[in-house]
């Protein structure tokens, strides 16, 4: 169970991160609009996992790559907008959290329900 700190320092990040993509963050080959979907730093604040989706032309593997790339840059910011005493490594993912809930949905509307046919014992 995660304690109340660390989820605190994962919602502070998550809006910092957030805000320094979205106006801090000027990459020309990037065309679509990156979220932030979850953050989550380790109990010794020293890592945090970066979760990303995209939408837009850009492929969102080159986005992540990107991102990637610009991890020290966002670091440097990050360090400025929030007070920890240790600003912790960004490790970007890409949330496939969206693809597995369509995949799981057409898993579901393609099951067929059979009912008892009239007389049978259920």
């Amino acid at each position: 169970m995660k304690s109340v700190r660390i989820e605190r320092i994962n919602s502070e990040l998550n809006k910092a991160i957030s805000h320094i993509i979205d106006n801090d963050l000027r990459d020309p080959q990037i065309d679509a609009i990156i979220g932030v979907t979850g953050v989550e730093i380790t109990p010794d604040l020293g890592y945090a996992r970066v979760y990303i989706t995209s939408i837009g032309k850009t492929p969102k593997e080159e986005v992540l790559a990107r991102i990637k790339g610009a991890a020290g840059f966002i670091r440097g910011k990050l360090s400025k907008m929030v007070q920890l005493r240790i600003t912790p490594r960004l490790e970007f993912l890409l949330d496939t959290t969206e693809e597995y809930s369509n995949k799981i949905e057409g898993i579901l509307k393609n099951i067929k329900y059979s009912t008892p046919a009239d007389g049978e014992d259920e």
